[in-house]
Formats: C-alpha cells, structure tokens, sequence
C-alpha cells in the first residue's frame, strides 16, 4: 500500500500559528478525475487528481491542481456530495443551513476568486438552493438511481429532495436526536440514518415510514462525534454504522439487510468510529491456508501468507494449498478519532491493512476512487491523505455480476410485467438497436433518454494541463510513508465477526428464501416503468429526466421557450438585442428595451362589486356562497378612440450604421443633418466600395436589409423601400404613428409603430399580410383598471425583442419572460411562453447557439434567458409548487404539449419531432393510455381513426414529416411500458 499525502490540498490561510484548518468532508468525483473538499473556511474546492497520483503531473506547472473554489456558503461546509452521474455537487454548512447543488459552467473562462490568491480554472456556479432544515446540515447522499438527494442534520431533519427538480417530497422527522448520518440502499427500496438517538432507522422509499430499527449495539456509544456516517454495501446485503460498542470496545455495526439485526462487529479502534465507506466495487480475493489447519481458523502464525496471489508472490506448495477459487469479497474502510483508517473485507475476522497515526486528529470522512484501488480520507487537522491499494485488493468483480446479487432484492425487476407477444419483445429489440446504432444523438434526443455528457477536465474552457487535455492518470509506485501492517486472515464469504464466535453467515439461498417469504417485504403496486429500471438505462432511454438540461450547448437541440438558471452565462455582445442597441426615449423602466404606456380594459369597480348577490340569477355558482370574485375581473369596456398603448420613440442620432452580412457584407448608412435645411443621406456599400447613394426630407431612425431589399424608417411616420441596387420599390409607405421597431426576414418585412401597432407584408407579392394588429394584449390591458382621463395610463412591461419567422409569423418577447406568436389564421395573438411554466423540467433548455430559423424554440428559450425583468408571479408560481408533489410533473407534461403547439405556429419541423419524442416518453413513463391512444390514432389515421363527412386526414405533419414514418418512430418507445403493450400492438400491425 502507498500512502499520499499533498500537502498543497489546504483549506483557509495556513500559518505556524494557526496551522491548517480542518476539512470536514471530501468526495472523489465518478470519473475519479476531480476530488471535492469542504472545510471550516466556508468554501467548496475542487481538486484535480493527477497531481495526486502522478509526481510529473504534480511537478507540472501547466497541470492545475486546484480547479474551483466556491465561496457561497455562510458557514463551516460539513458534507459535500457529488451526484452518480457527476453532473452536481451539492455541499451543506453549519451556518446558513443550506444545501447548494452547483453545476460545471462550461462556457466560462478562467478568473480568480474574490479576496483571494486562488484562480478558478474551472466554474462551478450554483444552480438551487435547497432551504428547508432548521440548523446545521450534517450529511447528504445521492440515490443509486439519481431519482433522490437525503440531506439530514441537527434539527433532527432527514429531507428527500426530488434530484431532477429540487423540490422538497418528503420531511422524516421520527428521530429524537440530531442525525448525523445518511445512506441509501443501491435498490433504492431502502433509505438508512443514524442519530445522536443512538438507533439506526431503515426507512421505505415507497411510502417513506419505519422500516425497521436497530438499537443494540448502540446503547452505549459515546456522544462525543461529531459525525455518524453510515454506509451500504454495493451488492445491498450489509450496513457498516459507526460510533457502535461492543462491551468496552468501540466497533463499527455489521447489519444484514435480511432481518436487520447486528451480530458482527469491526473491533480494533481504540476511540469511536467516525465514519465508515464501502467500496463501490466488489473484488476477487483468494487466500490461501496451511495444511492441516482447520478452514475456518484464525491462527497468527499464518501472517507469512499473502492476502493476493497475483503471480508475484510465491510460496511452497508442501506448505500451502490454495483454495481452488478465489472469493468474491466487499471492503469496508473505517475512520475515527483515534488517527487510524482501518480497512476490512467480508472474508476476514482482521482487518486487511490499518494505516495507524495516519493523522494528527479526528478522521472526519471517507471516499474511494472509481476503481476502488484509491482511499480517500481527510481529518480535523487539515490534511487529506490518499492510500493507494494496488496490491491488496485482486481484479474488480465485473458489475453484471454485483448487478445479478442485486437482483435478489429486487434490483431491475421491481412490478416487472412479461410481453405478452412476440411483436412486443420486436419493439422492444428495436429500440435498442436503433439507439446503438445512433452515433450523435441531437441534444434533445439525449437530454430526453436523461444519457449525461461526461465532464471531462480537458475541456478548452478549463484545462487542467494547459493544452486542452487531461493528463493520463500514471501511479508510480512511491516510499510509502507509513509503516502498515497487512495482515492475511481466513474467514468466510460473510463479514467475519471478530466480537462473536457463533454468528452464522447466510447463503445466497437463504437470503432469496427471506427476501421472498419475509413479511418485512411490502411489494406494492405501481406504475410498471420506472427510472431506475436497467433495461431503460441501457439503452439510454431512461425516462429520468435529471438531465433536462444537460445538453443545452451541443449538436441542434430543439429549446423549450422559457429561461432558468440552467444557462450559463453569455458573452456581453451575445447579451445585447437588436432593441438594445437602440436608444429610445421616454417613457422609462429598469432595464433595456422598450418601454410602454398603456391605458387599461377593465372597468372602474363599482361598491356593488364588492358583495356577492346569491339572488342573482344570472350567477353561474348557483345558491349557496361562492368565492370572491377577484377584483381585476371585470366586464370589459369598448377600446377607446384613442391611442391605448405609447412605446418609447428611438432617438435621433447623427449617425446610424447597419451591417447585413451575406456572400458580401453590405452596410447601410445614414447621416441625419442638423443644418438649414435639413435632409439625411442614405448610403449602402458593399466591401468598402460604394454602391448606391439616396437623400430623403426626414430623418432616419431605424433601418433594416437583406439580400432581397433594404427598408428605412423616418420620423415622419413614413418607410421607403429599395432593391438591392438602390431602386424604389414603393412611394414612400405612411403610418399612423412614428415606428419604433423595424425588421425582416426573407421577403417580410415587420414594422412596430409608437401606437402599438404591427404592420406586416410580403415585399416579394407586394401585399399586406397583417395591417394595425395591436400589441394591447400583449401589454397585459386586460388586467389595468380603465380611465376617462387620456393622460392617466400604466407603466406596462418593456418589449425586449420584436421579430419575425420566414414563414410571416410576428414574434414579440415581453420583460416578464413571455413570447407572443400571432397567428394569422386565429386572428389572435398566441402567448407561446409562459412564466408558469418556471416549474417544468425543461425550462430554460435552449442554447445561445440555436439558429432563429432552423430551431426558432431554442432560439426563443435563450432570448428570454436575456429579459432580466422577472413576473411578479414567480414566486407565487413556486410557492403552489411547494402544496403538490405531482404539480411539477404535471406543468412539465402541459409545457411539452405547448411547446408542440408553437412548433406548429412557427412552423419547425426538425423541433416538433423532437419535442414529440419526448411526449411520448413521458406519456409512457406516466401511464397516460387514454392521451397516447389519441395521439396515435391522429397519427395511423383511418381506419384508426373516424372522420366526419367530408373531412381530409393529412398524412404529414407541417408539409414535410410523414406521420406514417414518425408512428414508426415512436412505438419502440411507447413499447418500454408493457402496460401500453397491447395499445403499440394493434398498431403495429399496421406498420
């Protein structure tokens, strides 16, 4: 064994008076590249770990050692976790109370951190905070499955945090004393905490009550630690609890899983066990015994056996004989206040290897690496030491194999249902060969089957070496630095107490015999698909979504339209709209944009408004007392004659400059003159060379081009149009007020005017698409209190962009995170995006390199991320979360059928097939029989579906998706869920 000990991994300032201050808690991240710390400085820092394995990279200047110090946490930070898929890290304090999840920013640049020396070449921002204890939290863990995140502390608190949406689903406060240790079964089934209470309680993920409860070995433990960090073993059989005793020695508790007693003990540590971590890999272990002793001896003489044959160490064969395979082991390491880091297999009754006076004081936390081959241990003093276990552990057991003693607990085959025909287990089948045969999924293909991008260190935004690559992980062996002692001991394939000589240990029969006769099993029915089954995970169609927002900056994923704090941050001249670049005048609001009057619809309430007239009987509630009537809902009054809204006017500027950019980049500029008389010069070149040269009576204040025309607007309410040569295409067009808003795209052309109005047309057929269509809706009218007095109008919120899609279609973005689309055919204005739709798991899943034409939704999400203003009703939107755990399932399935629906308004295929992908899964992961019936049946058409006398079924979607190809598509995916199997079979007979 080779023990590290960097002493460059240092929490706070260090000083010989001070020394190093302690670091309470440490984790490797899954792919054993980052190491975690936090520490009683009230910072989170990431490490990189080939400086740890490896003295060239350490020697390495270009390889960083410290990637990210986060300084966010108010108070000591006691535990920090990474998430299975190392997506997040979530981190609790003893101060503020709260557990931050934070999330690799992958588009920031390096920088250093405020009131310190230290240089972030990673950015780790936070992404949720999670308030709900009352005081210090001690402990967190992440669910096998990474459906749970358990934090617990002293207020006596275990909270379950949904790991895809944060939300707060259940609140265990049955323990009487402050819970400082948190576990979960690798089944997911069981979820097991230790309190200062001196019990170990198992609690059911199913309805979150006592499972069971274990006292004995606890009675009396000592109350000085200040952790009781439990852990499960990987194939789910055993518990290893800290702060046990056993008569007069403190041990870590072995409790089975099969009847939850605790008859085996660890003994050897002098002082209470702080924390105990199991291994995350099972290994091949095969000891070897002298002739003539007995199998089950423990005898000191046979010390000079080696713990591993690996081809290196021999021995006689007239005084050894070898078992003839080896044993399949797991290994538990243990720490505490004595200094010492034991570690121990289930096949000995002495520990493998202790590392004694490894430190200076308390060992507070325990973290293997990946392989299992590397211990990571950190303690009150300050230091972290790594111990590299090359030559005592043998070769990793395969995870089939750990996958298949799992299963006797019900791993994978949890409310399993069998197919009940041959063409379901075909759809099946042909799914995952569809998927292995993907090389590229488009990001939202990946992000919906919840598949994780790994974060790699060697990323051009935060290179640990320099050159934009990782350095490959080389261990050399090195002087260990320690003396440890090695020990080789025989024992059974079960932990070997070394505090009881008559324990039984439990074969793979009995425990499937207990398992499946046991009362303690509760077997209830749910929902067949679940989000830890294997079969969907490995085919990466998992119907998890703790990846919704995973992929946001790769391939062409089609965005939700709404923002969060998914995104990262953007460059300042990606920030900026087109309106931003604009100064306009009065009237004004926070933030860029432009600002608006408007004068409200709803009429003044009158005294009568106030009462409820149970007589009336025009009243919809019928007798009896109804609700109130909230007192913006009135009768609306007839717009009034008058202009109803007033937009800020752009300013007139001396100089104005606007670059169209195609084979050839064109710039239109304009020179608006201040002497007697005035006019304004127009010119447009291309390449620097002048191309044509025009003079108007009025001042220019917006234009706008492409390669079919160019467009001005003066400020005398009028628009002149050119060709691309500088010819007239029109007399001058006259509004009714001054534009503020000027746009185009293809051959339309957009004009916003001061009254509120759109104007739309087609210059190719030179005719008017959309003519005095008011923007009044848009500004929330309805909700503003009318008033005879012209002057007396409301602030409304700023329009933050104004555009329009190749197909004709307006697009208008408001400063309360909403979109408008106005649909010709409705004759009415369509709100596409919504600030209700905050809670879903896919808001905010744009990307800032969404094209406006091929991916219009993308483009949309990352617009409104810019907004800056947010809707009042945020909060209130987030509080009625809080009152239903399933209404953020529900607002997330409403949010992918809107998005569908402003596919069709905007007219993008590409995103509509797959938003539909993802409905189907979701439709599918929830059961929804009835709303997947009428989907397909929409989709095969007759005979499937009935038509009235004389209606047409289109067999494509948009013009260009044949539903016939999509229904193809789409049943190996509904084919996951063998409750619908019958639904996908009739169906498929028509494929």
């Amino acid at each position: 064994m080779i023990i590290f000990k960097p002493d460059w991994i240092v929490h706070g300032e260090t000083s010989q008076q001070k020394g190093k201050q302690c670091i309470y808690s440490l984790d490797v991240h899954p792919d054993g590249k980052r190491l975690a710390t936090g520490g009683i400085d009230t910072t989170v820092k990431v490490w990189n770990t080939d400086p740890i394995y490896d003295e060239k990279a350490e020697a390495d200047p270009q390889c960083h050692r410290l990637l990210c110090t986060m300084t966010l946490h108010n108070g000591a930070v006691l535990c920090v976790r990474w998430s299975k898929d190392g997506r997040y890290l979530a981190s609790s304090s003893d101060n503020d109370n709260v557990v931050i999840i934070w999330e690799l920013d992958r588009d920031a640049s390096s920088g250093a951190v405020f009131g310190s020396t230290d240089v972030n070449h990673e950015t780790w921002r936070a992404v949720k905070y999670l308030r709900g204890h009352a005081s210090d939290v001690q402990d967190l863990s992440w669910s096998y499955n990474n459906q749970y995140l358990a934090s617990c502390g002293v207020d006596g608190f275990i909270i379950i945090w949904d790991a895809r949406t944060f939300e707060q689903i259940h609140k265990i406060n049955q323990h009487t004393g402050f819970v400082k240790g948190i576990t979960w079964d690798p089944v997911s089934k069981y979820l097991a905490s230790q309190s200062d209470d001196k019990r170990v309680k198992i609690w059911r993920t199913s309805d979150w009550q006592e499972e069971a409860q274990i006292e004995e070995p606890f009675h009396n433990a000592p109350g000085v630690t200040f952790f009781r960090r439990l852990s499960w073993s990987p194939e789910g059989s055993h518990i290893a609890a800290a702060n046990a005793v056993n008569g007069n020695q403190c041990v870590a508790a072995i409790i089975n899983r099969d009847n939850w007693d605790s008859d085996i003990s660890l003994v050897g540590h002098t002082l209470p066990v702080e924390v105990t971590s199991f291994n995350p890999k099972m290994f091949y272990l095969r000891t070897e015994r002298r002739k003539g002793s007995m199998s089950g001896e423990d005898d000191a003489s046979a010390s000079e056996a080696t713990a591993l044959t690996n081809g290196k160490d021999k021995v006689d064969s007239d005084k050894m004989d070898a078992d003839p395979e080896p044993e399949i082991v797991d290994v538990c390491a243990l720490g505490g206040q004595d200094r010492n880091v034991s570690i121990w297999v289930t096949c000995r009754s002495r520990p493998l290897c202790v590392a004694h006076d490894l430190f200076s004081n308390n060992v507070y936390d325990l973290a293997w690496s990946p392989s299992g081959h590397e211990l990571f241990a950190c303690s009150q003093d300050g230091t972290v030491a790594c111990l590299q276990l090359e030559k005592e552990l043998g070769p990793p057991v395969p995870q089939d194999e750990v996958f298949r003693r799992l299963e006797q607990y019900g791993y994978g085959r949890k409310h399993a249902m069998l197919p009940e025909t041959p063409s379901q287990l075909d759809l099946e089948n042909q799914l995952t060969k569809d998927v292995k045969s993907t090389a590229a999924l488009p990001r939202l293909e990946s992000l919906m089957s919840g598949s994780q991008r790994e974060i790699s260190i060697g990323s051009s935004s935060s290179s640990i070496n320099g050159s934009g690559a990782a350095n490959p992980i080389e261990i050399k062996e090195k002087s260990p630095s320690m003396d440890v002692d090695v020990e080789p001991v025989r024992g059974s394939q079960q932990f070997s107490s070394s505090s009881s000589t008559n324990t039984a240990s439990t074969t793979a029969q009995e425990q499937k015999v207990t398992i499946t006769k046991s009362g303690k099993r509760r077997i209830q029915p749910v929902a067949v698909v679940s989000s830890h089954r294997p079969s969907l995970s490995n085919t990466s169609l998992s119907f998890a979504s703790a990846g919704a927002a995973n992929h946001l900056h790769t391939g062409s994923l089609p965005g939700a339209s709404g923002s969060g704090s998914m995104h990262a941050p953007l460059s300042s001249a990606a920030r900026r709209s087109a309106l931003e670049t604009i100064d306009y005048a009065q009237p004004t609001l926070d933030g860029k944009g432009i600002p608006s009057l408007a004068r409200g619809n709803k009429r003044t309430a009158r005294d009568t408004d106030d009462v409820d007239n149970d007589d009336d009987p025009m009243a919809l509630h019928g007798p009896g007392p109804a609700r109130r009537r909230p007192k913006w809902i009135d009768n609306a009054v007839p717009p009034p004659i008058t202009a109803q809204i007033h937009l800020g006017i752009p300013k007139v500027k001396s100089n104005l400059l606007h670059r169209i950019q195609g084979k050839h980049t064109a710039v239109m500029e304009c020179q608006n003159l201040t002497t007697e008389p005035e006019c304004t010069k127009l010119l447009l070149s291309k390449d620097g060379q002048e191309v044509w040269t025009d003079y108007l009576p009025h001042a220019i204040m917006l234009m706008t081009g492409n390669l079919r025309f160019y467009a001005v607007a003066c400020e005398d309410a009028s628009l002149v149009v050119y060709s691309p040569s500088g010819r007239r295409l029109l007399p001058p067009i006259i509004l009714e007020s001054t534009p503020v808003v000027l746009t185009s795209n293809e051959q339309w052309l957009l004009c916003l005017t001061e009254c509120g109005f759109v104007y739309t047309w087609d210059m190719k057929e030179q005719r008017n698409h959309l003519a005095e269509v008011s923007i009044a809706p848009l500004l929330r009218v309805a909700q503003l209190a009318h008033s005879d007095d012209d002057n007396d109008m409301h602030v409304g919120p700023s329009l933050k962009e104004v555009r329009i899609q190749a197909n004709g279609t307006p697009l208008v973005m408001t400063s309360y995170h909403q979109a408008f689309a106005y649909h010709v055919g409705m004759r009415a204005w369509l709100r596409i995006s919504d600030a209700w739709y905050i809670l879903s798991e896919f808001w905010g899943s744009g990307a800032a390199d969404d094209s406006m034409d091929s991916h219009p939704l993308g483009w949309l999400s990352s617009a409104l991320t810019k907004t800056g203003v947010t809707d009042p009703t945020h909060d209130s939107i987030k509080s009625l979360a809080r009152m239903s755990d399933t209404m953020a399932a529900t607002i997330t399935l409403s949010h992918i059928e809107n998005q569908l629906a402003a596919c069709m308004v905007l007219e993008s295929p590409n995103e509509y097939r797959q938003w539909l992908k993802f409905y189907v899964r979701r439709l599918a992961q929830d059961n929804a029989q009835t709303k997947v019936q009428e989907l397909l049946q929409w989709l095969a058409g007759p005979p499937f579906l009935s038509l009235e006398q004389g209606q047409q079924w289109d067999p494509n979607i948009l013009g260009v998706l044949s539903k016939q190809e999509i229904l193809r598509e789409l049943l190996p995916i509904l084919a996951q869920n063998r409750q619908l199997q019958r639904i996908t079979t009739d169906f498929g007979s028509l494929m």
